[in-house]
């Protein structure tokens, strides 16, 4: 019974991605902007007859540290629209861009807190993984699931969305797996598209750049089913505020 209702919602996720295919244009166009201006920010490091530059240290810095917030804001602005606009799909079948930009300018600044707070925990994670078995990794991905889904649909601050993702993947374990299971065939199979479009001169690139910004977008469809689903049955959100 619980292996079929993520089967249906991995089924609902492929037929409103198909009908609302433009859910992977926001983080295409974000992605590609963020690209050209880490390449304008990034310092020459050559001069025009190809000789090297000495190195300015202070510059670099400044330049990578721009080029981090530009990447900072670039993913902010991509996972708010996708998720702002796979709510929109589920709750009436149908999205726009103006869904994903209302979420961004309600939720942006919970999803910015929230990404900032996995970044540390994944860290953490990683740090501890030859230690754990890797299972500091697994956790992180169960308990973190559903973070983005309760910044954005459940409207809660940036801590808070990630306490509630774990208190909701904590109350529902099976769902959660499967879920997670789900999630990483989904990556392994575009880990296999993506080497064969590489192979691929010019278009592979771009070919590559869409189809993981459709795996996104169905990943994100896929998550938000699931935490709404989860939501109606009682199981989240705690509260429709939380601390930050």
């Amino acid at each position: 019974m619980v292996a079929r209702s993520v089967e249906n919602v991995l089924l609902r996720s492929w037929q409103l991605l198909r009908a609302n295919w433009w859910i992977v244009v926001p983080g295409l166009v974000f992605g590609f902007l963020a690209g050209v201006a880490s390449e304008l920010l990034a310092p020459s490091r050559q001069s025009l007859d190809g000789a090297p530059l000495p190195q300015n240290v202070p510059a670099s810095i400044a330049s990578a540290l721009t080029s981090d917030a530009v990447a900072i804001v670039a993913t902010v602005l991509s996972i708010a629209y996708t998720t702002g606009m796979a709510n929109a799909a589920w709750e009436r079948g149908a999205a726009t861009f103006l869904d994903g930009r209302r979420a961004f300018f309600h939720e942006g600044g919970h999803v910015l807190v929230a990404v900032v707070g996995l970044a540390v925990l994944g860290v953490v994670a990683a740090v501890a993984a030859p230690y754990t078995a890797y299972v500091s990794l697994l956790a992180y991905v169960f308990f973190g699931i559903y973070t983005m889904p309760a910044a954005v649909v459940g409207e809660l601050r940036g801590l808070a969305a990630i306490a509630e993702s774990a208190r909701v993947a904590y109350g529902r374990p099976v769902q959660t797996l499967l879920l997670v299971l789900a999630v990483a065939a989904v990556a392994a199979l575009l880990g296999v598209v993506d080497a064969l479009l590489g192979a691929t001169p010019f278009l592979g690139s771009i070919l590559a750049a869409v189809a993981l910004q459709a795996v996104i977008a169905y990943v994100t469809l896929v998550v938000v089913g699931e935490y709404r689903a989860q939501r109606q049955q009682g199981t989240g959100p705690s509260s429709p505020a939380g601390a930050a």
